[in-house]
């Protein structure tokens, strides 16, 4: 059968092909089909038990008021990300299914007929405790900020809802911090290698109440807010558990709550945070109560079995016959720069990209139908475009980062699994020669061409990039010495951390009334690693946004934000196509 990105979205009837002079097909006098005009997939309502509860799943996870049977998940805007929320959520209504069950049934209907009842058994009931295999990306992280790896963090800034309890929320914040394994971390130097071990719960508070009600205005308030979470960043040392900390700032009667929530990032990724925030409402919710026993859904795999478990994998030579096809990946294209050398303790600076509401939606629900594509595929074509046009080169070399839960080693389950399991790799693409955007009109083929190159490309790399560091930093002496000698890899990252949208609840309905992203300086600024360019982005309040944090000792901020506008100009000339403007 045909890949669905080659099966024809849309059909467009012609009185005759268009012709060049030398009588071949002239695609770009093809019209660009009417997309206003393409009809809106019919409403099927669930018939059966089994899709009422996956149609409700749905709807909450993708933030819809309702989801059909026939409708697909991924151009309703699913992707990777929610996809692991997903089989979270059906799973919690007692319904077992993997991720790769979504890839291959992508509507309720097809997955109602392959979910299984979910058996009741739990992986590491127990508290998790002792020695534990570093992971490809921990090491990653140790082998490139050697300055100071203590300072290397992740935040999130919650608004709460006004009548928040404190000692409930104390309640909560421990009981996370039994069931989530892996943020009792403590990381050690022995003879000058790095270890982890899985500690026991001990009697720790992590919260510490801030109270600004003395600072009237909101500017004197905000610096305040982010020089405690400037402090809270410094603070973390990995040889004391547990690696998350927390703030809760108060402003007076009646002028609601913060809370501050920063881990070290070896204990933490973007999935972690969804599931953090959801078990936090949930046990605050029950301490509210007055509940004595805290209760969460049934834990997955630990960190520790899975990080165990993925050196020995790895050790039976299971990716190495993707070895040639990385060491010929770790051959990359430099990126321009204004000076050529850097200067220590230059701190990093940051230009953003904001893309409107209508915009974001496009890229999101039209896209997928439109391209037969992904939204990261959509992203790093944007991407591509925008490096090629600074660098001047077709062939542009980007350091890759997933979401890493990739179920690669049976019988486990990361659904709901607390960790840092992102995957980092590099790939060059090369682009297909592309106009001048001040001559373009973005319904001609131009963003059609682009991204069907980039997404072919992406769909050849071997198991979603997962082999690269496996084999990097577990991989056999000889599999690590052909990396060595390989090169220092691509100097700007990328990574798309999906939709933060459906974290906070509507008012009365549970601890958040909004979610604000990061806050403080999550890195030791004197320890910049090896990019020159880290690109971040999310949807937050209905808008895709991105960040692009660079070295001002290395690039000018009118370097980087030309490229940061270009990146965003070719992500808006993609969102009117898939609409069908002219």
């Amino acid at each position: 059968t045909l890949p669905d990105y080659m099966i024809p979205a849309l059909f467009v009837t012609l009185d005759a092909l268009p012709l060049n002079t030398s009588g071949k097909l002239d695609r770009r006098a093809l019209p660009a089909p009417d997309r206003l005009t393409e009809p809106v997939s019919r409403y099927v309502a669930p018939r059966t038990p089994t899709e009422h509860t996956l149609a409700q799943v749905w709807a909450e996870v993708l933030g819809l008021e309702q989801v059909g049977v026939e409708d697909n998940f991924f151009e309703l805007g699913g992707d990777s990300i929610l996809s692991i929320q997903l089989v979270s959520r059906v799973r919690k209504a007692g319904f077992g299914l993997t991720s790769k069950d979504i890839f291959f049934h992508q509507t309720v209907a097809e997955l109602a007929l392959v979910v299984t009842v979910a058996d009741g058994e739990q992986a590491d009931r127990e508290v998790v405790i002792g020695s534990t295999a570093l992971t490809p990306i921990q090491q990653w992280l140790f082998r490139t900020h050697p300055v100071n790896p203590h300072h290397f963090n992740q935040s999130m800034t919650v608004e709460l809802v006004e009548d928040v309890d404190e000692r409930s929320l104390e309640m909560a914040l421990d009981a996370l911090l039994v069931h989530h394994d892996a943020l009792r971390m403590r990381f050690d130097q022995v003879d000058g290698q790095w270890r982890q071990d899985n500690v026991p719960p001990s009697p720790t508070n992590v919260l510490q109440r801030v109270d600004l009600s003395k600072l009237a205005g909101e500017e004197d308030q905000t610096a305040a807010m982010e020089k405690i979470a400037d402090d809270i960043h410094a603070s973390f040392d990995l040889r004391e558990s547990p690696l998350l900390k927390a703030a809760l700032f108060t402003f007076g009667a009646g002028r609601g709550f913060y809370l501050f929530l920063a881990a070290h990032h070896l204990v933490m990724d973007a999935v972690s945070w969804r599931i953090l925030l959801e078990d936090l409402d949930t046990t605050y919710q029950q301490a509210a109560r007055g509940e004595s026993s805290l209760r969460l859904a049934g834990k997955t795999t630990s960190f520790r079995d899975w990080a165990n478990r993925l050196s020995e994998y790895v050790a039976k030579g299971s990716f190495d016959h993707e070895l040639d096809h990385w060491a010929d990946a770790s051959q990359t294209h430099p990126l321009p720069v204004d000076r050529a050398t850097r200067e220590p303790g230059t701190l990093s600076r940051a230009v953003s990209v904001l893309l409107d509401v209508g915009d974001t939606e496009s890229l999101l629900r039209a896209a997928p139908t439109v391209y037969r594509t992904r939204i990261n595929e959509i992203l790093l074509s944007a991407l591509a475009w925008a490096l090629s046009r600074w660098t001047g080169d077709s062939r542009v070399s980007i350091d890759l980062e997933g979401h890493g839960r990739e179920e690669i080693l049976d019988g486990t389950d990361l659904s709901r699994t607390v960790g840092w399991f992102t995957t980092m790799f590099p790939v060059t693409l090369t682009l297909p020669p592309v106009p001048d955007p001040a001559e373009l009109q973005e319904r001609e083929p131009h963003w059609r061409d682009l991204i069907r190159s980039v997404r072919r490309q992406l769909r050849a790399v071997p198991t979603n990039g997962f082999g690269f560091g496996a084999l990097r930093y577990l991989g056999s002496p000889a599999a690590r010495q052909r990396f060595a000698v390989a090169g220092p890899g691509p100097q700007i990252a990328f990574n798309y951390l999906g939709q933060f949208d459906g974290v906070a609840q509507d008012p009365g309905q549970g601890l958040y009334r909004a979610v604000h992203g990061s806050m403080g300086q999550a890195h030791d600024p004197a320890d910049p690693g090896p990019h020159l360019l880290q690109v971040a982005g999310a949807v937050q309040d209905g808008h895709l946004g991105f960040s692009w944090l660079y070295q001002p000792d290395r690039h000018d901020q009118a370097s980087v934000q030309t490229v940061a506008d270009d990146f965003a100009k070719a992500l808006r000339g993609i969102a009117r196509d898939c609409r069908g403007a002219r």
